[in-house]
């Protein structure tokens, strides 16, 4: 009897919830701005910062979590976090909630939206890249490779650009740059720490994890976060509850699909974070350099998914002759 194919790993189902989490998290760049202003925190005061990146992934954790509650009785797994689990999911919440956001809020009011949705593609050739030495079967091949180049050499052009105008700084595009990476670096040991868990319970507490250590060094720093208007509860109740769907639904796709079939897609949020800007923030996106640079970029997505589907192929008609040998001995 034929087993059938998860319907999480068909390769529709999969992209269109990636697109889906792509699409949310472009939103997050020109939101987070917005929320700057509502709470009056200025580009400087990082304690502040890191305050309301905290307090935004403490609500989606706890939209998580109450969500993996109520569905438990479905799976018979309850999201309680047990001795055994807290070492690697707090090491995921260092990389893909603490570490990859204490980057990015400081350095993103030192670069435009538009340019902070063009870094994140880092985290998609980070995770394409690790993936192959981690995971056996998610090989790294001559498409994926190319592709990772095609992609970098889009970042690299939108910063050659910014750099003749004298634009590029470290504790701007660096840290951003950085936290993607870090970003990448989590969706692997997203993957690796899967068994016997759910998606809501690690996503969930990774990110409940990584936004009170925001809090708390925000705080400690002589942070606070002022709610002066509606707005301000407005502004935060969606970026908690985008970024808790968000991270649900890709830590699902990771547990069951291969790291860079579904990584790859974050080369998406370039062009989502960049829509999303224009519309918001205002932001003069329609340049020839963006043009360029967001082409090169969603190529590799094209390479690295041909890739991964030609990967899923080859490896189905290896397991099928080891079958068919197997039934002649």
């Amino acid at each position: 009897m034929k087993n059938k194919t998860d319907y999480r790993s068909n390769p529709v189902f999969a992209a269109s919830v990636a697109v889906l989490c792509t699409l949310l998290w472009g939103t997050a760049f020109p939101a987070i701005k917005i929320g700057y202003i509502e709470f009056g925190i200025e580009s400087q005061n990082i304690p502040s910062q890191l305050m309301f990146a905290g307090a935004r992934f403490c609500l989606a954790g706890m939209i998580v979590l109450f969500w993996g509650f109520v569905t438990a009785k479905k799976d018979g797994k309850m999201p309680i976090l047990h001795k055994n689990d807290i070492v690697p999911i707090s090491v995921l919440s260092l990389f893909q909630t603490y570490g990859q956001y204490l980057l990015l809020y400081i350095g993103i009011v030192n670069v435009s939206g538009t340019s902070s949705s063009l870094y994140t593609s880092a985290a998609a050739f980070t995770s394409v890249l690790l993936s192959s030495i981690v995971f056996k079967g998610d090989d790294l091949t001559l498409k994926k490779i190319t592709g990772c180049l095609i992609g970098f050499i889009g970042i690299v052009f939108m910063i050659s650009g910014k750099t003749a105008a004298g634009g590029v700084t470290l504790i701007g595009d660096g840290l951003v740059i950085l936290s993607n990476v870090f970003g990448g670096i989590g969706n692997v040991i997203s993957k690796k720490i899967n068994t016997g868990r759910t998606p809501a319970m690690v996503s969930g507490w990774q990110l409940l994890i990584g936004g009170t250590a925001l809090l708390i060094t925000g705080a400690a720093l002589g942070g606070s976060l002022i709610f002066r208007s509606t707005a301000c509860v407005l502004i935060l109740l969606y970026l908690g509850s985008m970024a808790g769907t968000a991270f649900l639904l890709w830590t699902m796709l990771l547990f069951h699909n291969p790291v860079s079939k579904i990584a790859v897609f974050n080369l998406l949020i370039p062009v989502f974070g960049t829509m999303w800007s224009g519309i918001f923030l205002g932001e003069i996106i329609f340049t020839l350099q963006n043009g360029l640079s967001l082409l090169l970029v969603c190529s590799g997505i094209f390479l690295v998914n041909s890739s991964s589907a030609a990967n899923l192929k080859s490896g189905r008609l290896r397991h099928r002759k080891m079958s068919e040998n197997k039934s002649d001995q």
